[in-house]
């Protein structure tokens, strides 16, 4: 958090608003990125215009609607001022949904970029765009790196996906001291719109035990992702699982968790 401090003194600038959602997670494995890539897509198929912004150096959601090798711009290009949004700004297969895609070139800059106007990348960028789109999904990478803190400083709104686990739950604190930290400092329009339970293995004693802890920190959306292996089949495929079958368990979870969000974003 100590990094935050250096920046608390900045003037707020006019931001992109209530409709940049940030997926948000410092811990790996807790689905932000199916919950990205299948939040962006069920946006846009409930006919907003949808930016899915890549913010993890990994690339994963990028590699689902673009050939990662190809790519001659990516998000590295915003922290370097290479590009702006709009140049770097790729079609995907799907209507309504564009990628500003990322690779491993992303962490090659995170070192270059602490400075003053460090968490204000991504804020500054999107306002460039902000005026193509409805909605704007942002993927982060599972750190409180200087990537989550641009994702969470240009947002109106965070999601947070976990697991019903022993080790989810072991972060949650330090996970809302960070976004606490973020309110403060950064963004005080930043919303926490909920915490997305996924992979969930229903009925277990462990899930009845932990949910009631997580509900202490954040908000649970109504809707959970039951865990399953059409998850993974998609990821395979390369297609969203709301594209891959759109008829199984998870698939129609994800559709009734993009209502709620969109509900959500309305209040």
């Amino acid at each position: 958090m100590n990094a935050l401090d250096a920046w608390s003194n900045r003037a707020h600038l006019n931001k992109v608003g209530a409709d940049v959602i940030a997926i948000a997670n410092q811990k790996g494995g807790e689905g932000k990125t199916t919950t990205s890539i299948n939040l962006a897509h069920g946006l846009s198929l409930a006919g907003k215009r949808t930016l899915l912004v890549d913010m993890d150096p990994q690339g994963n959601s990028s590699g689902i609607f673009t050939d990662i090798d190809s790519l001659t711009k990516t998000v590295a290009d915003l922290f370097t001022k290479k590009y702006t949004a709009q140049e770097i700004i790729v079609s995907t297969r799907y209507e309504k949904l564009d990628i500003l895609p990322a690779k491993i070139s992303l962490a090659e800059v995170e070192l270059s970029t602490l400075n003053v106007d460090a968490p204000y990348v991504m804020r500054d960028a999107l306002e460039s765009v902000k005026d193509k789109y409805d909605a704007v999904v942002i993927d982060c990478p599972p750190s409180l790196s200087i990537f989550t803190i641009n994702a969470l400083g240009s947002a109106g709104f965070v999601v947070i996906p976990l697991q019903a686990e022993k080790f989810s739950i072991d972060g949650i604190k330090g996970l809302q001291g960070t976004i606490e930290g973020i309110k403060r400092r950064i963004n005080p329009e930043l919303k926490i719109l909920g915490a997305l339970i996924t992979q969930l293995k229903s009925n277990t004693v462990l899930t009845k035990t932990i949910l009631p802890v997580i509900q202490n920190y954040f908000p649970v959306f109504n809707t959970s992702i039951s865990t399953g292996v059409a998850v993974g089949e998609s990821h395979l495929s390369r297609r969203s699982l709301l594209d891959y079958n759109s008829g199984v368990k998870q698939a129609k979870e994800y559709m009734a968790f993009v209502k709620e969000v969109l509900d959500g974003i309305k209040k």
